[in-house]
């Protein structure tokens, strides 16, 4: 028997290659006859630097930039075998480089982002894949841009503040100052969702909460965003309002399409394609993945979404596991999932889960073994 196993992350606590790990030492101490392949997957969010190199080779580089709040940080990105230039937003502007009392929309800034393009194109880099999942900010790619020369005026021609707040005050924009060789680079956006930039399932709306904006915060984000993109399209000639992705990390992938020569792409497919996903799944007989938490977010692009369909298409049965299954996921089953098991088995404080995940996933882990080799010698 071959047992594959493709799991995401679980933010906070374990890395994609960790979850693999844990889960196939667990499960090989139950299933001693068994092949196991290790296939860390990512969506665009945290992992897919990892994921990429753990598929075609590379190497990793560090760089000082501005967290969310302007503090400087060193944030990482890679080089692959062939050259490309891999980067995770979230690496400068990502949510776990806020304290939760630090979390605010209306003021959090992706001008790091663009400092790690920047400092890629300096090595002429000549295709930079951008992760764009896990984001603390929603300003719709304003600090990304402002990174690489874009200036962004009010009415009374005063730059612009850094943060989604402020979009609303916008009036002009100047791409003058642009760095040039970024206009010649070819940018490859990997979004983990699908939302659109502003409305009902829009980036502010959706993803705006997790980050810390309150009701009236949302509603402001999304007027902002609306504004925000009417002048683009009024001054740059370029609609990114409702394009699906173009909401993925605040609106980054909106800033992206619309100040570079960037094209959109599903994150998980791109990645599952690179490491060669399909072919796996076909020459394996159970397939196991999971992420931190599977919820309603899942349909909007996310990763197990992604190795649940693609199992479907060859009738392997799929095994998902994780820290939290909240709302209804019965689309998850009509989508070809086998079973959902969650690794806390009761009440805990959520630190406490996160802190003892490793242990969680062990034991959950040896008990889907135990099933698996009690259906297969009944067979």
């Amino acid at each position: 028997m071959k047992i594959l196993i493709c799991p995401d992350s679980f933010k906070g606590s374990l890395s994609a290659k960790e979850v693999a790990n844990t889960i196939r030492l667990a499960m090989g101490k139950i299933l001693r006859n068994t092949t196991f392949i290790s296939l860390p997957m990512a969506d665009g969010g945290e992992g897919t630097v990892d994921a990429l190199l753990s598929g075609l080779g590379g190497k990793k580089y560090k760089v000082s930039v501005c967290d969310p709040l302007g503090r400087k940080i060193i944030a990482e990105y890679a080089l692959l075998s062939d050259g490309t230039g891999v980067m995770e937003m979230a690496s400068a502007s990502g949510l776990p480089l806020l304290k939760a009392h630090e979390r605010n929309p209306l003021i959090t800034s992706t001008y790091g982002t663009g400092q790690m393009i920047l400092e890629m194109v300096k090595k002429k880099v000549k295709h930079i894949v951008v992760g764009v999942g896990g984001s603390a900010t929603v300003d719709g790619g304003m600090g990304m841009a402002k990174a690489l020369g874009v200036k962004f005026y009010s009415k009374s021609g005063k730059e612009l503040r850094e943060g989604g707040g402020f979009l609303g005050h916008l009036a002009k924009i100047d791409v003058s100052g642009i760095n040039r060789d970024v206009l010649k680079t070819k940018v490859t956006v990997l979004c983990d969702v699908n939302n659109p930039l502003i409305g009902k399932h829009g980036a502010s709306r959706v993803f705006g909460p997790q980050k810390g904006a309150t009701k009236t915060m949302v509603e402001l984000l999304d007027r902002n965003l609306h504004h925000y993109a009417t002048i683009i399209k009024k001054q740059l000639k370029k609609d990114v309002e409702l394009i699906p992705g173009a909401g993925a990390a605040g609106g980054l992938a909106a800033g992206l399409l619309a100040f570079l020569n960037a094209n959109l792409v599903e994150g998980a497919k791109y990645i599952a394609e690179k490491i060669q996903l399909e072919k796996h799944i076909k020459e394996s007989d159970i397939i196991i993945t999971g992420e931190g938490k599977i919820d309603s977010q899942v349909k909007f692009g996310k990763t197990i979404l992604h190795v649940i369909e693609t199992a479907k298409k060859h009738n392997k049965p799929v095994i998902a596991l994780c820290g939290q299954k909240t709302g209804d996921t019965e689309f998850l089953r009509k989508a070809g999932l086998t079973a959902i098991f969650s690794i806390v088995s009761g009440p805990t404080f959520f630190e406490e889960a996160i802190k003892n995940a490793k242990l969680y996933l062990q034991s959950t882990s040896r008990e889907i073994a135990c099933l698996i080799k009690c259906f297969s010698q009944i067979n």
